[in-house]
């Protein structure tokens, strides 16, 4: 159950990572139009708004990872994945 969740996060984290990598350049000429803090929004997110994603991406891991291994340690299921192969 641990690393189950474990890949889950990471791949749902990993799918946010990939949008804001290639939604943002590919919509930059459209978001454009837009303006944020005096800046064109494609601009603005390309060079601010990214970095804050992906500092969020990890505030969200860190607390999703500490909850999972406190409810999950107890359990001694985190210790080793199930399919380790190791006796």
């Amino acid at each position: 159950m641990f690393w189950a969740r474990t890949k889950a996060l990471t791949g749902a984290l990993l799918a946010v990572w990939l949008a804001v990598n290639l939604l943002v350049p590919w919509f930059a000429r459209d978001l454009n139009a837009f303006h944020a803090f005096g800046f064109p929004l494609g601009y603005w997110l390309a060079a601010e708004g990214a970095l804050l994603v992906y500092l969020l991406i990890i505030v969200v891991y860190v607390v999703a990872m500490d909850r999972l291994e406190a409810c999950c340690l107890d359990d001694g299921e985190a210790a080793a994945p199930a399919a380790s192969g190791s006796a």
